[in-house]
């Protein structure tokens, strides 16, 4: 027997778009992705993205785009990503507090330096 309820499809807040294969991303991938119960983000990771992606340069950012058009890269998206999953707005809040951004970015940027392995030392 079906349910009388109808079916609601809801399409997600925003699009998260990045490359998996950074720390940073791949951690607030997992943090996206444990509290996201209601769907409200899109997770496309840039290899299994479509060719028109909006720039190629983008593989080692973090892009969000919400469903009016705005985008938000890099650090500037944390918080944005924050207000859409449940009890996030709490977690966005602080972006008010001075130098939480400053503190985001500074993480982010030490994310995209060249990493040190063996294959690739500095001389």
């Amino acid at each position: 027997m079906q349910s009388a309820l109808p079916v609601r499809t809801i399409s997600p807040a925003i699009t998260l778009q990045c490359d998996e294969t950074s720390s940073f991303n791949r951690h607030l991938l997992s943090l996206v992705k444990h509290w996201d119960k209601g769907g409200n983000v899109k997770i496309v990771c840039v290899s299994e993205a479509p060719q028109e992606t909006p720039s190629q340069s983008m593989k080692a950012q973090l892009c969000v785009f919400d469903h009016r058009g705005g985008c938000w890269y890099g650090a500037e998206a944390v918080p944005i990503i924050f207000k859409n999953l449940p009890f996030g707005k709490l977690a966005a809040a602080m972006y008010i507090l001075p130098g939480t951004m400053w503190f985001t970015k500074q993480i982010y940027a030490l994310n995209k330096a060249p990493s040190l392995n063996r294959h690739n030392r500095w001389h």
